[in-house]
């Protein structure tokens, strides 16, 4: 009689206790099952605790490692579920096992991908859980947007400076957190400082930080947000809040009013002139930009780059130096085309990047493992309402404003977990590579032998997060390591889609 090796592969998304089918359970049923197929041996178990959105999971991966080896001749789950709710990703596990001569089959579900009609099976079963999953979604985006609509918070993570209130289902200023948001617009809008300013000064103070910790998009995102003057934002529109506001209107108007004019000033700035790094050098001595500037001297008419902060307030606000613009940036553009060309550099950053969103993972996947704990318990208790109610145990009247609070906390958990789903990265997403980054450096040598200011300086920008300027004889740069699909060359490049790796370095080529 011919053996059939069989893997076993069991998974829940939150802990035991609240899972109508643990891990225990899973494996139970699934050794029954194949105890009463003949001819059928365990040779495997694997499993995860994780969620199914991505398939590189330990225990999936594991599990195709034996199919690949050829270790197996049988993939069993409890539900075709336990492995991914995506048509494209089960089709990509179906193609590949069949492919290796595994067949892949579902305890409780007919099908068997070891047959035509078993293969079919599986689709039909995968289109019927995406089209479950759309509905799903439609219906929470329907529910967020009649709660933004009343003027609450319709779930997720509280804006920075604000606690949720369970009870009210209303944002509820932080006692901590509040007057850090109050002081970001008051260094903003009173004092004038810039969103990179103000971010280094918290720092250096250790004031509470949102979750990103403090950099200039944060102190950025903070000003922008109508939440703080008691206002609820869902996609382009805005409604009035019912929470407490942490800033009042004028302040508000002024900080917007600010923004505005600066950001109209960076574009001027970032405008096709001759000056290819205005906008991106910062003086490291007063956190103010540099600008490109020229002169008539003896030797005729010259170019250069000069501290805002000093040309607006003296040296004695900012001794900042001035740049002979073709040196700098003769030095820059060499040192970048240099460092996408390093593979030990690029290779070690990006490895770098990869390790620290690796750390990132456990603490998404335990935030979505305690809302969907959460989401099981809410539906097991109003499932129990229901059953009381057929059996008469209750009247509707006794149990109706309890089951309106259950499924509209409900709402809130399934836009949460929704908002960490959307925030997750996809299991498919392609990592540059050093040929990826060699093709960049190549561009980038075209572009400068064009000579084309209006296409090298978007470029510029999404190769360039900043230049830090300490004196001529140190320039603290910060590159992003992007790919060629980035290097959208138009006047209007949009930065979607890229990582940043941070490459320190000096530029030591500036010397008087």
């Amino acid at each position: 009689m011919a053996i059939t090796r069989v893997c076993i592969y069991t998974r829940i998304s939150t802990d035991e206790e609240n899972q109508p089918t643990s891990l225990h359970s899973q494996r139970e049923r699934l050794e029954a099952f194949c105890k009463v197929q003949e001819g059928w041996r365990i040779v495997a178990h694997k499993q995860d605790q994780a969620t199914g959105t991505k398939l590189d999971r330990p225990g999936l991966q594991a599990a195709l490692d034996l199919a690949r080896s050829g270790s197996i001749d049988l993939l069993l789950v409890y539900r075709v579920d336990r492995l991914s709710r995506k048509v494209r990703q089960l089709a990509q596990l179906t193609e590949e096992l069949d492919t290796l001569d595994v067949v892949l089959k579902s305890a409780t579900e007919p099908f068997d991908t070891g047959a035509a009609a078993g293969r079919m099976m599986l689709q039909m079963l995968a289109v019927f859980a995406e089209f479950e999953h759309a509905t799903i979604v439609d219906r929470i985006s329907a529910g967020i947007e009649r709660r933004a609509k009343e003027g609450r918070w319709f779930g997720g993570r509280p804006p920075f400076g604000y606690t949720f209130s369970s009870e009210d289902r209303v944002l509820v200023p932080d006692p901590v957190k509040a007057p850090v948001v109050q002081r970001v617009f008051d260094l903003y809008a009173r004092k004038h400082l810039g969103t990179r300013t103000i971010a280094q000064q918290l720092r250096d103070e250790g004031a509470p930080a949102p979750a990103a910790g403090w950099g200039h998009p944060a102190v950025h995102w903070i000003i922008n947000n109508p939440t703080y003057v008691g206002k609820i934002r869902w996609r382009d529109r805005v409604f009035d809040g019912v929470h407490e506001p942490l800033i009042d209107e004028f302040t508000f108007a002024k900080a917007q009013a600010i923004m505005r004019e600066r950001g109209e000033h960076a574009k001027r700035r970032g405008n096709a002139s001759d000056f290819l790094l205005s906008g991106l050098l910062r003086c490291g001595r007063c956190g103010k930009a540099y600008i490109g500037m020229s002169a008539n001297g003896n030797g005729g008419r010259y170019h250069y780059y000069a501290c805002t902060g000093r040309q607006k307030y003296g040296p004695k606000a900012c001794d900042g130096e001035r740049l002979p613009r073709d040196k700098v940036d003769h030095a820059v553009l060499r040192q970048l085309i240099s460092v996408y060309r390093d593979e030990t550099l690029t290779g070690d950053a990006l490895a770098k990047a990869s390790a620290e969103a690796e750390k990132r993972r456990p603490e998404f996947e335990q935030q979505l493992a305690s809302i969907g704990a959460e989401i099981t318990r809410d539906e097991q208790s109003l499932e129990r309402y229901y059953e009381a109610f057929e059996q008469g145990k209750l009247s509707p009247e006794r149990c109706e404003t309890r089951l309106e609070r259950l499924q509209a906390r409900l709402d809130d958990l399934h836009a949460q977990e929704a908002e960490l789903s959307l925030a997750a990265p996809d299991a498919g997403t392609h990592a540059a590579t050093p040929a990826d980054l060699a093709e960049v450096a190549d561009l980038l040598e075209d572009v400068l032998a064009e000579a084309n200011p209006q296409k090298t300086k978007p470029l510029l920008r999404l190769l360039i997060d900043e230049l830090r300027v300490n004196s001529r004889a140190e320039i603290l740069p910060t590159y992003r390591l992007i790919t060629p699909a980035v290097c959208a060359m138009s006047e209007k490049v949009e930065v979607a889609g890229i990582e940043p790796a941070s490459l320190d370095d000096h530029l030591g080529l500036l010397r008087a």
